[in-house]
């Protein structure tokens, strides 16, 4: 089974658990962000790697990405990394963050540069005060979730294939 697979799957055991009932019909955006038409109170976001996929619901927007191991080209990373970003974060870290952040916005690739992220009081904040970011470390991944609401998933939901 492939990862889109195991994490659409992923996604609809989710849904049965926390509402008790089957997953509703997915549309996307012109974006290509996935949502329930008719379940627009429930937000969701989706994300596969090599060696994993991840899934969060929520009951505000959300988007979450997972990396397996893997290094970065330094050319990438100077195209999406400003050196402010770089003195605080890994490069994968910024990676997560950023994908993570265009899912919640359903932006397009072209964000990841746009996209700066910092600390403030031991927090993760972009140029969006409204939104919040958080890393995860699962197995030897990286992950992040980024979300308008105020709390993120002590355990995001992260399986290995």
């Amino acid at each position: 089974m492939s990862g889109k697979e195991t994490v659409y799957g992923l996604l609809e055991k989710a849904y049965l658990r926390l509402f008790g009932e089957t997953m509703p019909q997915i549309q996307k955006t012109q974006n290509g962000k996935p949502y329930f038409p008719k379940k627009a109170d429930v937000h969701f976001s989706l994300s596969h790697a090599k060696t994993h996929v991840m899934c969060a619901i929520s009951d505000n927007p959300v988007g979450v990405d997972i990396e397996s191991p893997r290094t970065i080209s330094e050319r990438a990373v100077c195209y999406f990394a400003s050196p402010e970003e770089l003195a605080l974060f890994e490069p994968i870290d910024l990676w997560v963050l950023k994908e993570s952040y265009i899912k919640l916005v359903g932006g397009t690739l072209s964000l990841v540069k746009k996209t700066r992220f910092s600390y403030a009081n031991n927090e993760i904040i972009t140029r969006d005060p409204m939104s919040k970011s958080k890393l995860y470390r699962h197995d030897e991944c990286r992950a992040a979730v980024s979300t308008f609401g105020n709390a993120f998933p002590d355990s995001p939901v992260i399986m290995q294939l």
